[in-house]
């Protein structure tokens, strides 16, 4: 069963989200945000467990951090840009991160990420963002 978000958002069709972070509140924080709109989430905790996730599992998006140990966020994002798998290589990316700074941006867009949001987590920017990507109205 579908539960509206506290942000009054409507409910979206079931789609799973990866959600990639070594940080456990900011998994958390996105998974339950996530969860409110009728997401369904897996987590990772680095790029290197992302990517082993993303070719077991049928996913539809993914929600990722910059700044980790292991595999970062930018090397995940060109790994998943470059994959030969059409499904993977075309997922949308929303990046939840400190870096907003004009640089990192830039790359970023140029990568092919389809949103950023900054980190502290900004709950309604990722919910508008999450709608925008699924097109619910």
């Amino acid at each position: 069963m579908l539960r509206r978000s506290e942000t009054n958002d409507p409910p979206v069709h079931a789609a799973t989200v990866l959600v990639v972070d070594d940080t456990a509140s900011a998994r958390y924080l996105v998974t339950t945000t996530l969860g409110r709109l009728g997401f369904s989430t897996v987590i990772a905790g680095n790029g290197q467990t992302a990517l082993e996730t993303l070719r077991d599992s049928q996913l539809d998006a993914i929600v990722t951090d910059l700044e980790m140990p292991e595999m970062g966020g930018e090397e995940l994002i060109r790994a998943v840009r470059n994959h030969r798998d059409r499904r993977i290589r075309n997922l949308p990316i929303i990046v939840c991160t400190s870096k907003v700074d004009a640089s990192t941006l830039a790359t970023l867009a140029r990568l092919g990420v389809n949103a950023v949001v900054p980190k502290p987590v900004d709950v309604r920017l990722l919910v508008e963002h999450a709608i925008k990507l699924f097109k619910i109205a």
